[in-house]
């Protein structure tokens, strides 16, 4: 048969194999496969039982400054614990002119709430702005501030709110702050003092803000970290018709802006052993599941062992396709938890570090798990992936260059919200994680 003949025959029992995916699995080290071959002796064939270690890994630090996104509140979540939030961030000097005979009126901190929570918003939010007392900044060479990063602050709040928010329809909420704070700014204004007008010294007398969770807050809120947080001050002006007007103090450097994370797991919940000596937790450690939540520190991860002996099968086999399906676990993204909208597959080494993102072999674009979202029955709810050429590049790898998958949101939503995944494994078998490779075996 002449290689175009050959071609053609092949290319028409690909599209074959491709079509009846349906090989029964089983639980074997290695692969199993079906023969299908054309008269050259080339086989067609496609596995779904190559063996994966599946677990969730510990992250030991998560970027969470300059993202635009102030996160404040506390949330008990039955399956990642008690988790609060506090941002920080610097505020920016005195820029105007004060009018002449101005009085002070009041002083209010202004917060607009994004879409994003973390919880049931129908339950109370209590927030508390508090003055930091020490420079915010980074540490050492760093390029940015973590979760586990926080500064001192005044004992006593600036001021509190208790309210309900509606994050679909409130746009904007005050949190009356303590008239003395307000007197000491429209002093120092008054006087043109360079304490209030210089950026350098007044970082040096105020050096920021914290909106921290009050003792009954009940839901993390998100809020725009952008010149819409700011200060606010009042004043008018007489005489004849008393003007009311303001002066802002918005949010400075939004590099140094950044959000604080503290998590309690549950008692006695497999997570709670996941720590910077413990990175992982295999999947059968935790009732054949992982669990995705970025800025908890956590993330999925699946590895391939035996990927690099494919080609010990036959004296030459070449990898065609390679999809990874995952599916999150049926009940557990019902209001007032979601699951991520993108999950993206990145390169993992062996420390736990999240080296690239796969992209896709036919697009050349990052991959976003092309979501199908079973909101009713929660069966059919999954994310798939293409990871042909992930396969293809482990195929030589050794113990020094070999690298699994983690799947996580991507930096702009992973580290800006709650949204969180828990999955089945290979054995769930509520919502069972499958790969299926698709192969040229020639003899």
């Amino acid at each position: 048969m002449n290689k175009s003949i050959r071609a053609k025959v092949a290319c028409k029992y690909l599209v074959c194999a491709l079509l009846i995916t349906g090989a029964a699995a089983c639980d074997k080290e290695g692969f199993l496969y079906d023969d299908i071959t054309d008269e050259s002796g080339t086989e067609y064939l496609v596995t779904d039982t190559i063996t994966m270690n599946m677990s969730t890994a510990y992250l030991d630090s998560v970027p969470t400054s300059n993202l635009g996104v102030a996160l404040a509140g506390v949330n008990n979540d039955p399956v990642f614990g008690k988790i609060s939030a506090t941002s920080y961030w610097q505020v920016r000097a005195f820029n105007g002119t004060l009018p002449d005979r101005a009085i002070y009126d009041s002083i209010v901190l202004l917060v607009h709430p994004k879409t994003e929570y973390y919880g049931d918003t129908t339950l109370t939010q209590h927030i508390e702005v508090y003055r930091v007392q020490e420079e915010i900044k980074r540490a050492g060479n760093s390029a940015f501030l973590y979760s586990r990063s926080s500064f001192a602050t005044d004992p006593t709040p600036l001021g509190s709110r208790e309210m309900k928010i509606r994050p679909h329809r409130d746009s904007i909420f005050k949190i009356r702050i303590d008239d003395a704070l307000g007197r000491e700014f429209f002093e120092l204004i008054d006087k043109n003092s360079t304490t209030i007008t210089n950026q350098l010294y007044f970082g040096r007398y105020f050096k920021g803000l914290a909106l921290k969770p009050g003792a009954n807050s009940q839901v993390i809120t998100s809020f725009r970290a952008d010149d819409s947080l700011n200060l606010r001050l009042f004043y008018h002006t007489n005489p004849g018709i008393p003007v009311q007007a303001y002066f802002d103090f918005p949010v400075y450097n939004t590099s140094l802006q950044f959000n604080h994370i503290d998590v309690e797991r549950p008692a006695g919940s497999p997570l709670a052993a996941l720590n910077a000596t413990k990175k992982l937790l295999p999947s059968s450690e935790a009732d054949k599941r992982l669990f995705v939540q970025p800025l908890t520190n956590i993330i999925g991860r699946i590895d391939f062992p035996y990927l690099h002996t494919f080609n010990q099968l036959s004296q030459f086999s070449k990898i065609m396709r390679a999809t990874l399906t995952v599916r999150p676990e049926k009940g557990t993204y019902r209001y007032p938890y979601v699951i991520p909208r993108n999950m993206v597959v990145g390169i993992i080494s062996n420390g736990n570090v999240v080296e690239d993102t796969l992209i896709s072999p036919s697009t050349g674009a990052v991959q976003y798990g092309n979501l199908i979202y079973d909101p009713v029955f929660n069966e059919s709810t999954a994310y798939t992936y293409d990871i042909t050429n992930y396969c293809i590049a482990q195929l030589n790898s050794t113990d020094n260059s070999y690298r699994g998958l983690a799947l996580l949101p991507p930096r702009g939503t992973g580290l800006t919200n709650f949204d969180r995944a828990i999955l089945g494994d290979n054995r769930n078998t509520k919502s069972r994680i499958s790969v299926q490779i698709y192969y040229l075996r020639y003899k």
